[in-house]
């Protein structure tokens, strides 16, 4: 996935990684085999720029927000796994006040990756209200207690 990423980041592409790989780069142990991205519900500019770029991992088009919330999570089964990419995340502000507040981690071949602060990564787990979200949650709240 990181040579997607560092073409996602010379296009300048906007995203905030999110969920399981998210939680991995932030420090909690933790294995997740999707990749899922937050991106600007209705940013033309950048819609253009994912369908471009991914075109050859994507096998549709990734389209803005219909009228009617349509599309708000869009699932991709690629040769790398799943990607989804989050037009409406749960328990999240809009893309534009997140992005103020992302950080950038590495993996461990050193790409960098936008992702949710933890702040916004624990606001997330929380909305989702899923049971395997626990540890998440847990981590976070120790993490944010610290600093």
């Amino acid at each position: 996935m990181d040579d997607y990423i560092l073409r996602m980041n010379h296009a300048g592409i906007r995203y905030l990684l999110l969920g399981g790989q998210a939680m991995r780069l932030e420090g909690m142990p933790r294995f997740s085999m999707d990749w899922d991205f937050f991106i600007p519900p209705k940013d033309a500019a950048n819609f253009a720029k994912i369908n471009a770029e991914l075109a050859d991992l994507l096998d549709v088009s990734l389209e803005p927000l219909g009228p009617r919330g349509e599309g708000f999570v869009q699932t991709y089964q690629t040769p790398l796994g799943v990607i989804q990419f989050h037009l409406v995340p749960p328990g999240l502000p809009k893309f534009d006040e997140a992005e103020q507040r992302m950080v950038i981690h590495k993996t461990a071949s050193g790409t960098p990756v936008h992702c949710l602060s933890p702040a916004d990564l624990l606001a997330s787990k929380k909305a989702t209200g899923r049971d395997k979200d626990t540890d998440d949650i847990e981590f976070l709240k120790i993490k944010l207690n610290k600093n």
